[in-house]
């Protein structure tokens, strides 16, 4: 039976003037001692350039907002749908901002997920560092590719949460699809064109959690935003059988 793909042909999509990045300005340095991170390999990146505070404290939405705007120009309403559930999970004792680590809260599941692309699942231990393991096996799914399009992410995420449910008995598939699929949002624009991601700046940017800016990449002219991120997720989904 065909699958109906969605066309992105004739969607207008608002074209945002994004400033130069050089890592001149924007220096990356991996966290140090008692610097705080998430499970999310974007926002990481983001505190490892000083987009965000380094140590990764006291974030409100105004400072997200402005930091995923340069760093990945994101539009501002898209950049909420994590910003505001990120404020839940606050242990700051001011519930306008919340720390990096704060979005590991697993129960109640609110950002961090099982089946992620980078991060153990919370049932093993660790879901907030970088897991080979499970970032060896998105490889392994992947293959000897190029360019991640949506069929690769499709084949990807399926292989993801056979083996999650498999090996997880806590697996909660069904939070764990909105999370995978929004990763997938990101990875494909802002390393691709709304659906080609090119797979060296996609390992660069998650193997050292740093924006790919000695490699000749600069944030997508066209705006991350909430339309092309429910295109991208219907694409995948429509592949993901």
């Amino acid at each position: 039976m065909a699958r109906r793909r969605v066309s992105f042909f004739g969607l207008i999509v608002a074209a945002s003037v994004s400033a130069f990045l050089t890592e001149e300005e924007f220096p990356w340095k991996p966290p140090g001692p008692g610097d705080l991170r998430s499970p999310c390999p974007g926002i990481n990146t983001l505190a490892n350039h000083g987009l965000l505070p380094r140590d990764g404290r006291n974030i409100d939405l105004e400072v997200l907002g402005e930091a995923t705007a340069l760093g990945y120009n994101m539009e501002h309403n898209t950049m909420l749908a994590v910003g505001i559930p990120a404020l839940t999970t606050s242990t700051t004792g001011n519930s306008s901002t919340f720390h990096l680590s704060d979005v590991d809260q697993h129960i109640p599941q609110v950002i961090e997920h099982d089946g992620s692309i980078t991060r153990d699942d919370k049932y093993f231990g660790d879901s907030n560092s970088f897991s080979h393991a499970a970032w060896g096996r998105a490889l392994a799914s992947w293959g000897d590719i190029e360019i991640i399009d949506f069929a690769a992410a499709a084949r990807e995420i399926k292989a993801r949460f056979e083996w999650g449910e498999a090996n997880n008995p806590e697996f909660n598939a069904t939070f764990a699809r909105t999370g995978s699929l929004l990763q997938y949002a990101l990875l494909l624009s802002a390393f691709g064109d709304y659906g080609n991601a090119n797979m060296t700046l996609v390992r660069y940017w998650v193997e050292h959690e740093r924006l790919p800016l000695r490699l000749g990449w600069q944030p997508p002219v066209n705006n991350i935003n909430s339309t092309m991120n429910r295109l991208i997720a219907a694409n995948i989904s429509a592949l993901w059988v």
